[in-house]
């Protein structure tokens, strides 16, 4: 029977607030796959924002390995991190990240089968603070002969890095995925299984040909794509070809009923012995510690909510000119007017660019009807190809118009237009979540001369 934790030692130990949150990190595989992949959130005072993040290369406790942040969704294959949400609560903003990176842990762990690292990482805030938390990974065996002991030359299942197993936009984009709708496509999920001792007469163990897999929620509950561990049948091999890979089929958790958050993607391989029976080198799928993390995903779907008649809103609109590849940037403005019987508070802001153009600012700036000289900048996150800009409070505070009173806020993000872009091209807005009003601004594109 497990004790209760006291609220007060809640607030004090949640490692939100004094660490980072682990949410997930590839926790175990061979020396041929010496790579790092770690997913943490941290909840930091409003307006906070990381400013690096570093990790230990060798596993010697040191966090002496830079990375650089890049876009989200980005998915690259260098020494990375992005910012995968931003949550701004009432009194504090909570992020969440994903890690990547090669790692210099491959040391051969024999007699025994396999060698622990802690690996520290600390993300580093612009602040001055430092949090830090410590993930171990055990690192198995690469190699096998008969006269290692039992354990040596457990299964195992790749660790997929760079462009080796193919998938787009590479092998380990399937680790910190995010999936705004809930979509995960049919090359993110790779399983390739190793058996170092497949194929050998007489030995316990040595005929791998399934794995089970599962998807599991942060909070520990499974998708419903995956209510108990799966059974996929994968062929077993010894050596180090990746042409043997199976993939997951394309799936929807929006579509399967799963609930918003991080899901961990978790891989147990299996091993047979000689007469068919089950190996005890195997991994245990009732075993949660016994899985291997090949990778993840962050779903970020809110469910829409019934539209409040009292916020209602015109957005006056304009059309501008521009050439194809100019070099100076373009402000399409949005004029908002209240037009409902309260006032507009702080709400979610949305804007889309068309093909051939591009948001280049991950910010909007406003100017408001009390002063118009004064410009108010509101904080946005950008998707992978900068075509989206979501800025998720964005103090408006307009009061409804009426007689005598003209009450607006212009927004303007700046906007580029690449050489190409062709005919006219719509720029959109949408305000609040649920949207409450929508609008486009138009620019008539010329050819450069």
């Amino acid at each position: 029977m497990s004790t209760p934790v006291l609220p007060t030692e809640a607030v004090t130990l949640d490692p939100e607030w004094t660490g980072i949150r682990t949410l997930g990190h590839a926790n175990r595989f061979a020396t041929w796959d010496s790579e790092f992949r770690f997913d943490g959130r941290i909840r930091v005072p409003m307006g906070v924002k990381i400013k690096e993040i570093k990790y230990s290369y060798t596993g010697n406790g040191q966090a002496d390995m830079n990375t650089a942040e890049v876009k989200r969704g980005r998915g690259g294959i260098d020494q990375e991190f992005e910012v995968i949400d931003l949550t701004f609560l009432d009194d504090s903003d909570l992020i969440t990240f994903t890690l990547r990176g090669d790692l210099n842990v491959d040391a051969d762990p024999r007699p025994a089968y396999s060698r622990k690292y802690p690996i520290r990482v600390d993300v580093v805030l612009d602040s001055g603070d430092v949090r830090t938390a410590n993930p171990e990974i055990e690192v198995l065996a690469g190699a096998w002969q008969k006269s290692d002991p039992e354990k040596v030359g457990r299964p195992f299942v790749r660790l997929p890095y760079d462009n080796n197993w193919g998938g787009s936009p590479n092998s380990q984009a399937g680790f910190g995925f995010v999936a705004d709708n809930g979509r995960i496509p049919g090359d993110k999920f790779i399983i390739d299984l190793v058996n170092l001792r497949q194929g050998e007469q007489g030995v316990a163990g040595s005929n791998s040909d399934h794995v089970y897999y599962q998807l599991v929620h942060e909070d520990g509950t499974p998708s419903h794509y995956t209510p108990t561990p799966q059974l996929q049948k994968a062929e077993g091999h010894k050596d180090s070809g990746t042409g043997r890979k199976v993939t997951l089929p394309a799936l929807d958790l929006r579509q399967l009923g799963d609930k918003p958050g991080y899901y961990r993607f978790l891989v147990w391989p299996q091993a047979l012995n000689p007469d068919g029976s089950p190996s005890a080198i195997g991994w245990d799928p009732a075993k949660l510690e016994d899985a291997f993390q090949l990778g993840s995903v962050y779903y970020r779907y809110t469910a829409p909510r019934t539209i409040d008649p009292g916020l209602r809103a015109t957005i006056k609109t304009v059309r501008l000119e521009a050439t194809a590849g100019q070099d100076r940037w373009v402000y399409p403005p949005f004029v908002v007017r209240n037009t409902g019987q309260r006032t507009i508070g702080t709400t979610k802001i949305v804007f889309t660019a068309p093909e051939g153009t591009r948001f280049t600012e991950d910010h909007v700036a406003f100017t408001r009807w009390t002063d118009e000289s004064r410009e108010v900048v509101a904080q946005g996150v950008l998707s992978a190809d900068q075509r989206t800009l979501t800025c998720p409070a964005v103090a408006l505070n307009l009061e409804p118009s009426g007689p005598g009173k003209d009450a607006w806020v212009s927004l303007y993000p700046a906007l580029q237009v690449e050489g190409t872009a062709r005919g006219q091209l719509q720029v959109g807005i949408q305000l609040g979540e649920p949207v409450f009003a929508t609008a486009s601004d138009t620019i008539d594109v010329k050819p450069a001369k």
